[in-house]
């Protein structure tokens, strides 16, 4: 595969076949962050198994599922994988949309309380508060981007106590930058209604909403360094959304590193051994080690 040559990625047939090698496989410990509207919103906390050989550093992790769907564990592999890097990871549940509820003024809020919660109890978690990253796919990702770049904005605000919501660094992996032009341009008809539960209208009805919840719309040249991992072949965010970030980024003089994975689909990192993840795991190690850790 030319684009495993392209980032000095060897390849493991066998790696296929298995999951991650050492690391913690299971969740320190599950805790609250915050308890709002009569719901409690968790987080699972992933130590690495040594913490004499911890970084100090941390992950923030939202996980995807067009902002109406899924589970903090739904990428346990890749927090296991995380904890053998030094890494401690903390997998977070946030509001989610549902037909009669949209929750685009709930789950940035909460991702931007989760990132404060950590840094408010990180020497409990032996984190030095100034090595905090942040991640996730999909939707999650895009919650990821717009934490990290309005952490300065009142547009997007926390709407909990805390008083910092800024991280390190960013890892996306294909999360929307820009949600009006994912509506628009957007192979999938389940994407689009998504987007229309999760923020309660379109973008024609409502552009200003649309640009308040991407992250294009944030960028300066204070947005923290930034990797972004896309497949090419993605038929539910499409790969020119990413590209286009990553223009406006170069132009903003921000940090950042444009992984394009060819023949790669939306979701594909939900195979931990695949081809396409070996390469966006290596990559992802190198971003960290150079922007979190080192």
């Amino acid at each position: 595969m030319s684009s495993a040559a392209d980032n000095d990625v060897d390849l493991s047939v066998a790696e296929l076949f298995q999951g991650p090698e050492g690391g913690l496989d299971s969740p320190s410990l599950t805790t609250t962050y915050r308890s709002i509207d009569g719901e409690d919103l968790q987080m699972d906390v992933w130590q690495p198994n040594n913490q004499e050989d911890a970084s100090n550093a941390a992950m923030v992790y939202v996980y995807g599922g067009g902002f109406s769907s899924g589970t903090r564990d739904q990428w346990a592999p890749y927090f296991q994988h995380l904890t053998e890097q030094g890494i401690t990871v903390f997998s977070m549940d946030y509001r989610l949309s549902t037909p009669t509820e949209p929750s685009w003024d709930k789950a940035a809020g909460d991702v931007k309380c989760a990132v404060g919660w950590v840094r408010e109890n990180a020497d409990e978690y032996n984190i030095d508060e100034s090595r905090i990253a942040i991640s996730g796919g999909s939707a999650g990702g895009n919650l990821a981007l717009l934490t990290a770049y309005s952490a300065e904005s009142d547009t997007v605000p926390a709407d909990c106590d805390t008083a910092d919501s800024s991280v390190r660094a960013v890892v996306d992996f294909y999360g929307p930058p820009d949600l009006a032009g994912l509506y628009t341009g957007t192979p999938s008809a389940d994407v689009a209604d998504s987007l229309d539960q999760y923020l309660g209208t379109t973008p024609d009805e409502n552009p200003e909403r649309y640009a308040a919840l991407s992250p294009e719309t944030y960028v300066t040249a204070d947005t923290p360094p930034t990797l972004i991992i896309q497949g090419q072949r993605d038929t539910g965010v499409q790969a020119s959304l990413s590209v286009d970030l990553a223009a406006q980024l170069d132009a903003a003089g921000v940090e950042n590193e444009l992984l394009l994975l060819p023949a790669t689909e939306h979701g594909f990192d939900a195979v931990y051994g695949s081809f396409a993840n070996q390469i966006a795991h290596a990559r992802g190690d190198a971003f960290l080690q150079k922007y979190l850790i080192d």
